[in-house]
């Protein structure tokens, strides 16, 4: 069995793809969205986006109908396609991730380029660190707040010190953070954790837990068909 620590609504969804593949499965939210309501000015900028729910923003406020003029960088196929859709056509980037972005933005980011990015009070810092030493003005505009549950669910707990998950799914490294330290809080034990498959959709989301000698695994590439392929390939059940 395998739990999935994404948001309800994509763990849903992750879950069908899983049950295509004959792999049970279990949900387990580590966090929760607030977006906020209030309207930001974004004249005369490049708007940043690395997470969907800065695009809910964006048509949660009606934000996005004085935005189709501006340029966009953006992590994630899924939605750069979401943007173009609501017509925001002027994409300067689209990155599969953050070390993608850093390598597109050379050539294209500098002194010059006035950015806002759009994010949570939790946010790639690396990712700004390494915009900033391109000498572009950068602003963070927090348009939403990532809230972390404050307990697993028993069944959760219970499966974990059975053995029950053969391996556990993550999309975020907020999402790993906060799964080991509600583990510690529920007296998981260690011995139980280090038997698990921790599936991770990039280096920097798993480096935390590989140092700490967790059995953690990366997909070639941030999407869910390359998580699946992974799962695949380990033969997970």
């Amino acid at each position: 069995m395998i739990l999935i620590t994404r948001p309800r609504k994509n763990s849903l969804e992750f879950q069908k793809r899983l049950e295509k593949l004959n792999i049970n499965s279990e949900i387990q939210e580590l966090s929760k969205f607030k977006i906020s309501n209030s309207q930001v000015p974004l004249l005369n900028c490049v708007i940043l986006i690395t997470s969907p729910r800065s695009l809910d923003y964006l048509v949660k406020t009606k934000t996005i109908e004085s935005c189709k003029k501006n340029e966009f960088i953006v992590i994630g196929k899924k939605t750069t396609q979401r943007l173009k859709q609501l017509g925001c056509k002027k994409i300067l980037i689209s990155a599969k991730d953050s070390a993608d972005l850093i390598n597109k933005s050379k050539s294209v980011i500098n002194e010059k380029s006035n950015i806002r990015f759009l994010c949570s009070d939790i946010y790639n810092k690396e990712l700004v660190r390494a915009l900033k030493r391109t000498k572009c003005k950068i602003i963070l505009v927090r348009v939403y707040e990532t809230i972390k549950v404050k307990k697993l669910k028993k069944s959760v707990i219970k499966k974990l010190n059975n053995n029950k998950f053969s391996a556990v799914v993550f999309f975020s490294k907020f999402s790993l953070m906060v799964f080991l330290e509600l583990c510690k809080l529920e007296k998981v034990s260690k011995s139980c954790l280090k038997r698990v498959h921790y599936i991770c959709v990039s280096q920097r989301v798993g480096e935390f837990a590989e140092k700490r000698g967790y059995n953690v695994h990366y997909s070639l590439n941030p999407s869910e068909q390359s998580i699946l392929g992974l799962i695949r390939h380990l033969k997970l059940r």
